[in-house]
C-alpha cells in the first residue's frame, strides 16, 4: 500500500477510535503499520502513544495538526471510502 494512502488509512482508523493493527490486519504487513505510525507520532499528527518492545501498546488521538491532515487530503477520503464500501460489498474479501 502506497505510504500516503496508509497513513491516511490510520488516521481515519484512529479518528474512528480503532486499532490500526486489528483492522488493516492480513491487509498491510505490521511492519509497515508501525512505520507509519512511527513517522505520524513523530511528526505530532498522533496524540502521544505507549511504545514498548518496538510496538505500540496504548494508541493516542488524531492530533489537530492530524486533523487538518485529514482536511487537506480528501481525495485521499474518497478512495478511502470506496475500498471500505467494496470491502463491505465482497464478504469473502478481508
Amino acid at each position: 500500500m502506497d505510504k500516503n494512502k496508509l497513513r491516511y488509512a490510520i488516521f481515519k482508523l484512529r479518528d474512528e477510535k480503532k486499532n490500526p493493527f486489528i483492522e488493516l490486519k492480513g491487509q498491510v504487513p505490521e511492519e509497515d503499520i508501525l512505520e507509519q505510525t512511527k513517522f505520524l507520532s513523530r511528526n505530532g499528527l498522533l496524540e502521544p502513544m505507549v511504545w514498548a518492545d518496538n510496538t505500540v501498546h496504548i494508541w493516542g488521538s488524531v492530533s489537530l495538526e492530524g486533523e487538518k491532515y485529514l482536511v487537506e487530503n480528501s481525495g485521499l477520503a474518497k478512495a478511502y471510502a470506496l475500498a471500505k464500501e467494496v470491502k463491505n460489498w465482497i464478504p469473502f474479501w478481508g
